[in-house]
């Protein structure tokens, strides 16, 4: 196992390490902004990054990265499975990634300017996603499935008639999800998950799986195609279990 420790180096000095070894194209949680430099400035960069990756221990006795090491940072950019996505905790937002190539899986938390990397087991790659939210429990409340259409066409719990002249209470759990997502919140997220079949060829999820967490509790939010152009929404309290599981399930609709 070469990282058979957490990694830290600067999210620059990794973009740049993958791009020198043709690893592929970096994840969308870890590349950093495209910016461009005078060239004096671009190669003092370029030496502090081989200064960087030398001191982590990271280059082989040519100076080359070990082979090892590029065969485990290949997973950071052509993963066959991938949970992954945006996790905010007050002002804080770290972009999380655990992906996998085979028996070959990473953990990759970016947070600023900095990665951090581990190793992790393959068949953990929701569980350690999920695992990087604050620990918080499931809100007090009943689930609620509702069509986006009926939530859009709702304001302040009340639906317009048919003549538009007056007006009418909105369903009961229609007006729950608005009462819902009127609390205030601590912090909250967007979760992905994405494959690769056997062409290489990247296939993520259609929506993601949001979450938020209030005073009251965490609350999952998800979205799926309910047919006829509709959506279905499920908002219901989330345990880190809960979400686990639908990931786990978005997972295997992507595989089919």
């Amino acid at each position: 196992m070469v990282l058979a420790k957490p990694l830290t180096l600067r999210t620059d000095s990794l973009s740049r390490l993958v791009r020198r070894e043709n690893m592929g194209e970096l994840h969308v949680t870890l590349k950093p902004q495209a910016v461009w430099r005078p060239r004096d400035e671009e190669q003092r960069i370029e030496s502090a990054t081989r200064a960087e990756l030398t001191r982590l221990g990271l280059f082989d006795r040519s100076g080359r990265p070990d082979v090892e090491l590029v065969a485990s940072l290949t997973v950071l950019c052509r993963a066959g499975a991938e949970f992954y996505g945006w996790i905010n905790e007050g002002d804080t937002t770290r972009a999380v990634l655990a992906a996998a190539i085979g028996r070959e899986a990473i953990l990759a938390i970016r947070e600023g300017d900095t990665v951090r990397l581990n190793q992790i087991r393959p068949d953990s790659l929701p569980e350690v996603l999920v695992a990087q939210t604050p620990d918080v429990p499931p809100a007090r409340g009943e689930a609620h499935s509702i069509l986006r259409s009926e939530a859009l066409a709702a304001v302040g719990g009340r639906h317009r008639t048919e003549a538009g002249v007056g007006s009418r209470p909105a369903p009961p759990s229609v007006r729950a999800v608005q009462q819902i997502a009127a609390q205030p919140t601590t912090g909250g997220g967007e979760l992905f998950v994405a494959v690769r079949d056997r062409m290489a060829r990247r296939r993520p999820v259609a929506y993601p799986l949001r979450y938020a967490d209030t005073p009251n509790g965490r609350w999952l939010n998800h979205m799926t195609e309910a047919g006829g152009g509709e959506h279905r929404v499920l908002v219901a309290p989330a345990a880190r279990a809960d979400l686990v599981r639908r990931l786990q399930e978005m997972h295997r609709d992507l595989r089919g």
